[in-house]
């Protein structure tokens, strides 16, 4: 498990909310990683002179936070979990190709990360570190609001379908996570058209759905309105408080990545409950 963290509240919450599921999740491994801007980043004396500070003091100081930060961690897991510390700067290649890199080089099965719904205007920038993530990662990426409550475990899970997309589901990520946490899930498609008005393509993908899923006893809901997002995020609410969000994320060409507003982006930054978004598998 991946935590990435700039220190921040929201950042240590979403690390919180991680180490609750490690267990179930039998993670053996988290390693926590803090991506600071070096040679730029300065600093104000008690005399309020600037001070630029060069990398390694940069370094240094970002090592010794992510040292505090495991101290309050470390007793949230298991004793045989091993933490492993990391910072630095993400280069030219960005904290996505950091994560990609370190993927290669370490059994990296989730990403998780905190967000913060303080910043309007965080919510439209494409070029966010969330937005980014989201974007770019070929693997499963946690997110989770500031306000998620902690020591409730999951107990309903929300999994939001795309009829156009059944074919790429990853089902065998998918299962995993769902085995571990066996709470009541609910398969939801929202649409602006009615289930009676589903052409045979999205029939025959509604048949595809239930048999993925048939093995959970899912509840399967189908649900119509102008806006996706506040569907998905009313009906979560209906379900006493659903624990967990999950949704798949295709990724898009370059056009489509300066203009996305996707599903998966609006749920991260306006839901209070943690989003599990799953990179979508090609279609065969």
């Amino acid at each position: 498990m991946l935590i990435l963290t700039d220190f921040s509240e929201q950042a240590f919450r979403a690390a919180e909310y991680a180490c609750e599921l490690a267990g179930a999740l039998n993670i053996k491994r988290i390693i926590v990683f803090h991506a600071y801007q070096p040679a730029n980043v300065i600093a104000v004396t008690p005399e309020a002179t600037p001070m630029r500070k060069d990398n390694r003091e940069v370094y240094l100081e970002s090592m010794e936070s992510l040292a505090l930060l495991q101290d309050r961690l470390k007793p949230l897991v298991a004793k045989d979990v091993n933490f492993g510390l990391e910072a630095g700067d993400t280069g030219l290649a960005g904290l996505p190709g950091w994560i990609r890199q370190k993927s290669q080089e370490e059994e990296i099965g989730l990403i998780v990360m905190g967000v913060s719904g303080n910043s309007g205007l965080e919510k439209f920038l494409v070029g966010s570190t969330t937005a980014e993530i989201l974007q770019k990662s070929e693997l499963p990426v946690l997110i989770v609001p500031e306000d998620t409550f902690l020591g409730r475990g999951i107990q309903t899970i929300v999994f939001t379908a795309d009829l156009t997309l059944v074919d790429t589901i990853p089902v065998a990520q998918l299962f995993e996570f769902l085995d571990a946490f066996p709470g009541k899930l609910h398969v939801v498609n929202a649409d602006k058209k009615g289930k009676e008005n589903y052409s045979p393509e999205m029939q025959e993908a509604i048949t595809k759905l239930h048999n993925i899923f048939e093995k959970y006893d899912p509840a399967f809901n189908y649900i119509t309105g102008d806006d996706t997002v506040d569907q998905i995020l009313a009906f979560a609410r209906q379900q006493q408080a659903a624990s967990l969000i999950i949704t798949v994320h295709e990724k898009k060409g370059f056009m489509s990545r300066l203009f996305n507003t996707s599903v998966t982006k609006k749920l991260a930054y306006n839901s209070n409950v943690p989003l599990l978004s799953f990179p979508a598998v090609k279609k065969k």
